[in-house]
């Protein structure tokens, strides 16, 4: 079976950002949706923006990421853009400031309309048998409605990650398509991490709150990254 994985990385990781599960999110998504389809021939594509701040430790973060998406799982990387706006009231259209001090907001834009079209596209050159939809994402319900309709060999599974909320529309997949859509939770279970010293690779390191046991991510990683470590007392 011919499988391709959709995954919404930037909607996969504002969903996972302060949940103990976090560190699912150093996934090798080839393999991950290999273990919903065994023995499928499984290719990826991931979505996601580059980040557009002057902080070189996200810069390094995100490089890492697609680095190991792109080399280890062989995943095809579409990258977005990241725009910012400023805040304003949406009444009196006047300039507002947050209780942080910032003054503006950061969107994501392309990344819905780019998997609306690979999916879309794709369903119809007849590229994939079953696809995995990766996203909670409800912008992109009219381009599984309309790759199905356009496809009616195909199959196309949406995985949510967890905790996010399941709209009445990826509810009823599996009633308005019997036997070729559904929607579920992704099972935590299934998830395959890239090993966690796989960064040696590229003489880079993983960061602390990426490490398999870490937890939900912190406010400040940088700050957890370079706190001294308590030192091991011999028994």
């Amino acid at each position: 079976m011919r499988v391709v994985g959709y995954i919404d990385g930037m909607n996969f990781y504002e969903a996972s950002k302060y949940k103990h599960w976090y560190p699912a999110g150093w996934c090798n998504w080839t393999e991950t949706i290999g273990v919903y389809c065994p023995g499928a021939a499984v290719s990826v594509k991931y979505f996601t923006s580059l980040y557009t701040g002057t902080d070189q430790k996200i810069v390094r973060r995100q490089k890492l990421h697609l680095l190991a998406m792109k080399e280890v799982a062989k995943a095809r990387i579409f990258e977005g853009s990241c725009r910012q706006r400023p805040l304003k009231c949406p009444r009196c259209d006047e300039k507002l400031r947050c209780v942080c001090g910032c003054t503006k907001r950061t969107d994501e834009k392309m990344t819905d309309v780019n998997i609306a079209v690979q999916l879309l596209g794709d369903a119809i050159d007849g590229l994939f048998e079953r696809a995995y939809l990766v996203s909670s994402d409800v912008d992109l319900l009219p381009a599984v409605w309309a790759a199905l309709a356009r496809a009616p060999k195909s199959q196309i599974h949406v995985l949510l990650p967890p905790e996010t909320v399941m709209v009445e529309e990826f509810a009823n997949l599996k009633r308005d398509y019997p036997d070729r859509s559904k929607s579920e939770y992704l099972d935590l279970g299934k998830m395959r991490r890239f090993p966690d010293d796989l960064p040696r690779r590229w003489n880079m390191r993983l960061p602390e709150h990426w490490k398999k046991e870490s937890g939900k991510r912190p406010d400040n990683p940088e700050h957890q990254a370079n706190s001294p470590r308590p030192e091991r007392v011999a028994s």
